[in-house]
């Protein structure tokens, strides 16, 4: 709960933006007597982690438990899920029968993670999986009749579709005609007409009550494997000594799609991620450890770790290489193949990159021109379309509002991706959009959407979006605001703390890192760093007793890095930031990322 007040009287900040108190679901009298309690029960626990955990819903658990979630704590029952025991059922079916599975998967990191997953129970449990990724350019998203055929010609005795499939009506239609068996694992948003398939397993059917509509594919893929192995010891198939999959051992992948899929950080996902983590420092599976080594992870991995280094380069295979990269380096058990597969994947990485700041550029200055609009969107030929979604988010980050992107083939077909803000659903939007005519078709979720349209579309549809825009939100974005979790002194900022913080991840979606506010710090040094001055390192002191490193990313040639450059020796900031373990220096080394910074007021 907050009273709305501009924290430390920050209005417009250095980045422009408003700082207010991060909310909590008690208020400040009610807020104290959680604190003092949970310190009484943990008294080594710093004051700022007590006011922070008083502060948030554990979602009922005790904090022990929130502190340490654990998976046989939070995974629900399957059986709870439409379809579920069915699913598993004609699962158990083909192990018993030795059928052969077809798998198909989308190409991003989410799909790739699922599909490896099935690869690597189900090809445990003696069953031969073919694996059929799409190309992103020449198949699009989602199942097509082609590739379904070619999975039944080269022997697949049942397919199962893995984050996607929830809206291929024909082409399951056409496989239903067959005779042969689809499983639909998907969880998207669903319409009120379900595919024809064996079962359709989607929390985020209109039927499902919604409660885990959170999960990502891998997530429910996860849940379906757990029915399986549960079926199958009903029926007695490990009783003659026939060894179960160990699925805590795949943890590392439900982990790293959860959070590249950016679903909320809650629940069981907050789980996933954490167990998750766990495995990948034990390194089990051999082709995330190889791309763990080629992308120079020399930290105990963290969300960070799936979010911006593994996660990237995954969907580089797919965004502008081969599809089905991501999936073999997730199911590979061929510690040459794991290494020519990493370097393979972060030699794309590089590429994607530079294809990205080309286009990010020319987007930037074509969405320059709709500043009127609270939604953007822009489309042009020249455009890669395997780093759209890439760019959208990028122009969302800046601009503070929806963007869409859209790369336009030379007959005027458009694939387009699309990034939300809070508050407006991006995916029922496209959805909508679709069921109106006024696009070919797409989908999604809140925060993120694909969608696929003509040219001449362009116009009404970006009508159409900044229309409901401002029907659910306003004519205007709201304004960026960046939430405050508490004050931190310079001297406060210690080892202890940060290990205190890392129990409250994994931090993402639904669960964003606590931003502490450093008042009135006098820069002592500052310097740009990096290539090409990208990075602002910088020196604070507030007197209480210690001087604090701190970096700024990504800041240089910002108002943000030249204030703090500028700032040597002169008036003091306030400085707003995360705090880390400064592992470059070793040690009991702490630093603050600073993300924002304001000039003191009155």
């Amino acid at each position: 709960m907050t009273d709305g007040a501009a924290f430390l009287g920050v209005e417009s900040s250095l980045t422009n933006a408003r700082w207010e108190a991060a909310p909590t679901i008690r208020a400040d009298a009610d807020l104290d007597r959680m604190a003092g309690a949970i310190s009484d029960r943990h008294p080594d626990m710093p004051l700022p982690v007590t006011r922070l955990l008083a502060g948030r819903d554990t979602g009922g658990l005790e904090i022990d438990s929130y502190l340490d979630p654990k998976i046989r704590d939070l995974l629900p029952d399957p059986s709870i899920f439409k379809d579920m025991d069915k699913g598993a059922a004609r699962l158990a079916d083909a192990v018993e029968a030795g059928t052969p599975v077809g798998v198909f998967g989308d190409y991003d990191v989410d799909g790739a993670a699922a599909a490896g997953l099935l690869v690597n129970v189900l090809g445990a449990l003696g069953l031969a999986v073919d694996v059929h990724i799409p190309d992103r350019m020449r198949e699009g998203y989602g199942p097509n009749e082609t590739a379904l055929a070619a999975l039944q010609e080269r022997g697949a005795g049942l397919i199962v579709t893995v984050d996607c499939g929830i809206a291929a009506h024909g082409p399951l239609e056409k496989v239903a005609q067959t005779g042969m068996d689809v499983i639909v694992v998907d969880h998207h948003l669903a319409g009120p007409e379900l595919p024809r398939a064996h079962s359709v397993i989607n929390p985020n059917r209109l039927d499902e009550d919604g409660a885990y509509g959170h999960l990502c594919a891998a997530g429910v893929v996860f849940i379906l494997l757990v029915a399986l192995l549960r079926e199958l010891r009903r029926r007695g198939v490990f009783e003659d000594g026939r060894q179960a999959p160990d699925l805590m051992r795949q943890l590392d992948l439900v982990g790293l799609a959860t959070i590249c899929d950016v679903v909320p950080l809650r629940g069981i996902n907050r789980a996933f991620v954490g167990q998750g983590l766990k495995m990948l420092a034990r390194r089990g599976n051999i082709g995330l450890a190889c791309l763990a080594d080629v992308s120079g992870l020399n930290t105990p991995p963290s969300g960070h770790t799936f979010g911006f280094m593994l996660g990237p380069r995954i969907n580089a295979g797919g965004r502008i290489g081969s599809s089905d990269l991501g999936v073999r380096l997730l199911s590979t058990h061929s510690g040459d193949e794991a290494l020519g597969l990493a370097a393979a994947l972060d030699e794309l990485n590089i590429r994607r990159r530079e294809i990205e700041q080309e286009i990010r550029a020319h987007a930037m200055d074509m969405a320059a021109e709709q500043d009127d609009r609270p939604v953007v969107l822009v489309g042009h030929p020249d455009w890669h379309e395997g780093v759209i979604g890439i760019v959208a988010g990028r122009l969302r980050e800046v601009l503070g509002k929806p963007a869409c992107v859209v790369s336009l083939g030379a007959d005027g077909a458009g694939k387009g991706s699309g990034r939300s803000i809070p508050g407006f659903r991006l995916g029922s939007a496209v959805i909508a959009a679709s069921q109106a005519g006024v696009i070919a078709g797409g989908g999604g979720h809140d925060m993120a959407a694909g969608f696929s349209l003509d040219q001449g579309q362009m116009g009404g549809f970006h009508d159409f979006l900044c229309d409901r825009f401002t029907r659910d939100i306003g004519a205007e974005p709201p304004r960026q605001v960046r939430a405050v979790s508490g004050l931190l002194s310079t001297a406060g900022v210690l080892p202890e703390l940060a290990d205190w913080m890392e129990r409250l991840g994994p931090f993402g979606s639904g669960n964003p890192e606590p931003r502490f506010a450093l008042p009135d710090c006098r820069i002592s040094y500052a310097k740009p760093v990096g290539k090409d001055g990208a990075h602002i390192s910088c020196r604070l002191d507030d007197g209480s007793g210690g001087t604090l490193n701190a970096i700024a990313f990504q800041a240089g040639g910002t108002p943000l890095g030249e204030a703090l450059v500028a700032g040597r020796g002169g008036a003091p900031l306030h400085i707003l930031g995360r705090i880390r373990r400064d592992h470059f220096r070793g040690g009991r080394a702490m630093q603050v990322e600073i993300e924002d910074a304001a000039p003191r007021t009155g």
